[in-house]
């Protein structure tokens, strides 16, 4: 595998989530989802893993503290593009991995399979089609 970083998102409000609680701290089987998301992306047997936070910050630093992860702030919650540029200065010149802190059920032979892709094609994306794609981010084909 080339030089891997993984950038994790978790820098939203969840507002949907009506919590104060930041929406990657809801926990699923005994543990946030965030968790769930940094062990399958350490499957992958990552260089580096950096997670960006911004709506309770704080939280999340406490929370992975354990974990062997660079932060990266967003200050100003303005999209995923902005996200991911928040992360960019910290990032090697290999293979960049974006995934999402609240979708906990992604499998790491899913995510193994798209960097196989990555390597054949130098870019990869994983999307899903949704009969009602409204309320989430879409790429429009």
């Amino acid at each position: 595998m080339h030089d891997l970083d993984i950038v994790i998102l978790a820098a939203g409000k969840g507002t949907r989530m009506r919590s104060q609680l930041p929406k990657v701290l809801h926990t699923l089987a005994g543990k946030p989802m965030v968790e769930h998301v940094l062990a399958t992306a350490s499957g992958l047997n990552p260089s580096r893993t950096h997670v960006v936070i911004g709506h309770g910050a704080d939280q999340l630093r406490d929370a992975l503290a354990e974990y062997d992860v660079s932060f990266a702030l967003q200050e100003e919650q303005k999209g995923t593009g902005h996200a991911v540029a928040q992360a960019q200065p910290q990032l090697g010149s290999g293979i960049v991995l974006v995934l999402y802190g609240d979708v906990p059920l992604i499998r790491r032979d899913t995510l193994a399979d798209l960097l196989a892709k990555v390597d054949e094609q130098h870019m990869g994306l994983l999307t899903v089609t949704l009969e009602d794609p409204s309320g989430y981010g879409r790429i429009v084909r």
